[in-house]
């Protein structure tokens, strides 16, 4: 269940109507997110159906007093690409890699270690490792690219995998 409002904000010498929905429903972590998000509030945009920063408006509530949204002044003309679009499909997060090593040779092992570890640097690396931290696709594919530089041709497999959206 929704409830449907408009807020108008008086901007230099135009006012913005701002349209918003509330979803009734309690998911406490998506609450959260949107308290923390940058929300954009641009009903007229072509990408709002698809905008991860549009979608999250419906999950903010008024224990949020204050909020970051995008500035309307700054919506792209249309037609133009909106550099604050996020998409709101999710993606697959792989974590961890304790596993990856175990069946390599300790020279290809090695210098796929070195190589990656200069990448992410030394505390982020282990942080991916151990599962602290999920790997974008992005970052996956930079792994099985590094991987096949070394000489490793078999598949990278990560300890386990998620759908999340990207922030």
């Amino acid at each position: 269940m929704m409830s449907t409002g408009f807020f108008h904000v008086p901007l230099q010498d135009k006012t913005y109507s701002l349209k918003f929905e509330q979803r009734m429903e309690n998911n406490s972590e998506l609450n959260n997110r949107a308290a923390q998000y940058t929300l954009c509030f641009n009903a007229q945009c072509s990408k709002a159906e698809s905008c991860l920063r549009h979608s999250m408006t419906q999950y903010n509530t008024a224990q949020n007093a204050r909020l970051s949204v995008i500035n309307p002044l700054c919506y792209p003309a249309a037609g133009k690409e909106c550099p604050h679009f996020r998409t709101n499909k999710k993606v697959r997060v792989a974590w961890g890699f304790k596993t990856l090593y175990d069946n390599m040779p300790a020279r290809i092992s090695h210098a796929i270690h070195l190589n990656l570890e200069a990448i992410f640097r030394h505390s982020p690396y282990y942080r991916y490792r151990n599962q602290k931290l999920g790997l974008t696709p992005k970052q996956q594919e930079c792994i099985r690219q590094v991987c096949k530089k070394h000489g490793w041709n078999e598949e990278v497999v990560f300890d386990r995998y998620t759908e999340e959206y990207e922030w």
